[in-house]
């Protein structure tokens, strides 16, 4: 048995063999399957070459992307622990080579949960929100104290906006303002964080 499947605009594994014994990769498009095969026993890998070859035995799990019609495969090669994410050009294709490597690795389909970082931004959004509620509340606080603010250095600009909206506003209603728009990139922030858990199938 031997499946090769040739897919020049992958965006990473243009060529890829199943044999009855091992899977054989390359990002490189040889065109033909004695061509593939000549480079890949040669040994002579570039230096941005990815060349993979490795037995089923070796693969520890497979994560598909059926949407996107491609799937990540971990394995073990010399050793050490890869992984190659192989896309393919019609359902056809991505179907008989997920199936083919989930017989030869007798894996069974489950379901492990994934945290993503959809809560990275929001969070930061709400550090942003929070220093600028005390650098508006500090810059309110001394005019109110009788304090000369003077606006010197690289950020004059930035300084001076953030003098005018402290003075328009006053200390209180800064820290009002910048509360509650802080409070709100929380909440956000929160939603994100019980959301990235996310359900996310895999063969292993």
């Amino acid at each position: 048995m031997q499946q090769f499947i040739i897919n020049t605009k992958a965006t990473y594994i243009k060529n890829i063999l199943l044999t009855d014994s091992k899977v054989r990769l390359s990002d490189e498009d040889y065109k033909t399957l004695e061509a593939f095969n000549t480079e890949l026993d040669s040994d002579k890998k570039g230096l941005l070459n990815t060349q993979h070859t490795f037995e089923y035995t070796a693969i520890q799990k497979i994560v598909p992307f059926k949407e996107d019609l491609g799937f990540q495969v971990f394995f073990t090669e010399k050793g050490k622990n890869e992984k190659a994410y192989l896309d393919f050009k019609t359902d056809e294709e991505y179907q008989n080579i997920l199936n083919t490597l989930v017989s030869k690795t007798n894996f069974s389909k489950n379901k492990v949960q994934k945290k993503t970082k959809a809560w990275i931004k929001p969070s930061l959004y709400s550090l942003v929100a929070a220093l600028l509620t005390f650098a508006l509340y500090d810059s309110a606080l001394k005019p109110e104290a009788g304090e000369n603010v003077t606006v010197s250095g690289s950020r004059r600009g930035l300084k001076r906006i953030l003098i005018s909206i402290s003075e328009s506003l006053g200390a209180t209603n800064s820290l009002i303002l910048g509360s509650l728009i802080t409070l709100v990139f929380i909440f956000f922030a929160f939603k994100a964080y019980k959301k990235s858990v996310i359900d996310q199938e895999v063969y292993n």
